[in-house]
């Protein structure tokens, strides 16, 4: 048994030993150096390099003659260059002012021109909520600008904003969205007011977000929605607090009515009454507050006609200023 294992072994190591390369062996270059060899290499070189250069001298000239065709065909043919601006609004901004934000020239083509960079100019102004724009090239360019109505301004000692002034006047849409007043004209001129000193701030072109602003152009709105005379026109609308609002309105003899601003439609509910009961009998309301639910305080100019109306026995007639 020894032996076949000492047998074994000596195969192994003649194996392995037949295995290993002799160490004069001769390793063959293929790729030999010579003068000949190099000179074929470099001529090789050179007719790529030649070849790089042809491809790259006829793009070259394939993308200036490409450009010159763009400029003839489009950027410099008349029928691409902007030659009328139109404008589609309604607003207090004038269609000189739009136009000259767009900070567009006759010279404008109207293949490369950004419709996104203009929207954007566009609706940087306070009184723009949205713009629509569209090209026919054949150069004219048409904008659909919807403007902010104004609803009422905005008076704010604090802020330094008084109504129908310009410069300094601040004008409210229905969503509660300021913009600057650049120029008054008639239809501004009419418009109510709300007074709101205690505001917290007012940036143009942002809805302010206090809930006492809102409710007052709320207010404004159902009030003059109800108005069948001038004297019944609300005119002004002032916050002096948190909950309350006092709307003045364009009678000749003082006329103040207060809300509270919550549950406004419930108030406006039993303003509806006394109104319908004032108009009946010819009463005209001095002072009126809504707040208290239970007991309504109502005072009138003179002395109120109580003929044909029904009062309870224990009940005192309307109070007279």
């Amino acid at each position: 048994m020894p032996s076949v294992k000492k047998s074994s072994k000596t195969a192994s190591n003649r194996a392995f030993r037949s295995r290993k390369a002799p160490a004069d062996a001769h390793v063959i270059d293929y790729e030999p150096e010579s003068p000949v060899i190099r000179a074929q290499e470099a001529a090789a070189a050179k007719r790529r390099g030649f070849r790089n250069a042809v491809w790259l001298i006829g793009i070259i000239s394939a993308i200036a003659v490409g450009k010159v065709i763009w400029e003839e065909a489009f950027e410099k043919n008349a029928q691409f260059l902007l030659k009328q601006i139109v404008v589609n609004t309604q607003g207090p901004l004038s269609v000189q002012k739009i136009v000259s934000t767009t900070a567009l020239t006759q010279d404008t083509n109207l293949l490369t021109l950004s419709i996104r960079e203009v929207r954007a100019r566009l609706e940087r102004l306070p009184q723009v909520k949205s713009v629509r724009i569209t090209r026919d090239y054949d150069g004219r360019l048409t904008l659909d600008v919807t403007q902010r109505i104004p609803v009422a301004w905005l008076e704010c000692a604090k802020l330094k904003f008084y109504a129908a002034r310009s410069g300094s006047g601040c004008l409210l849409d229905a969503e509660g969205v300021p913009m600057p007043c650049e120029v008054i004209t008639k239809e501004l001129l009419h418009l109510p007011v709300v007074r709101f000193d205690a505001l917290s701030q007012a940036m143009h072109g942002t809805p302010i977000p206090d809930a006492p602003l809102h409710a007052a152009l709320n207010l404004l709105k159902e009030l003059n929605s109800r108005a069948e005379t001038a004297e019944e026109t609300a005119k002004l609308v002032n916050v002096p607090n948190a909950w309350s609002l006092e709307a003045h309105f364009a009678a000749a003899e003082s006329k103040v009515i207060t809300f509270g601003t919550d549950d406004l439609e419930q108030q406006l509910g039993r303003y509806d009454r006394v109104l319908l009961t004032s108009r009946g009998h010819g009463w005209k309301i001095a002072t009126l507050n809504l707040i208290p639910a239970g007991n309504t305080p109502v005072t009138f100019h003179g002395t109120p006609e109580l003929g044909g109306l029904t009062l309870p026995e224990s009940g005192n007639a309307p109070s007279t200023n």
